[in-house]
């Protein structure tokens, strides 16, 4: 027999479908907001000039880096030196120099260069 200050079986705990102390919080109990320090949040077409300069950088990598990655045989040095100066030369260009709404096409490109470079283990920027 059980004793009436045992703990309930693990299956009971585990399964358990009533609002007890185990029971998740409701979505809207979160409370998730944006850090202040980090100024207003972005907006929709904020993430969407973003986008748009991770594009840009993507098609300026394929246009450039089409031969080098067709023909194993050639170095590409010169094309990474291209794409470094297009993503962090211009991009650095668009965030200080012409600022508003192009400073997130600037970092979109410079984002782009980041994770390409990364995800292609630097193949894809000339660095491997």
């Amino acid at each position: 027999m059980t004793e009436p200050d045992e703990r309930p079986p693990l299956s009971d705990e585990l399964f358990e479908m009533q609002g007890g102390p185990a029971a998740k919080p409701a979505k809207d109990e979160l409370r998730l907001t944006w850090p202040e320090f980090l100024g207003d949040p972005p907006s929709k077409g904020d993430a969407l000039r973003g986008a748009v300069g991770f594009l840009a950088y993507a098609l300026i990598n394929l246009v450039v880096m089409w031969a080098p990655l067709r023909n194993s045989g050639s170095g590409a040095g010169v094309q990474a030196v291209v794409l470094i100066v297009v993503a962090f030369g211009f991009g650095a260009f668009l965030v200080w120099g012409v600022g508003g709404k192009g400073r997130l096409y600037g970092f979109g490109m410079m984002l782009g260069w980041v994770v390409l470079t990364l995800l292609s283990l630097g193949l894809a920027t000339g660095l491997g």
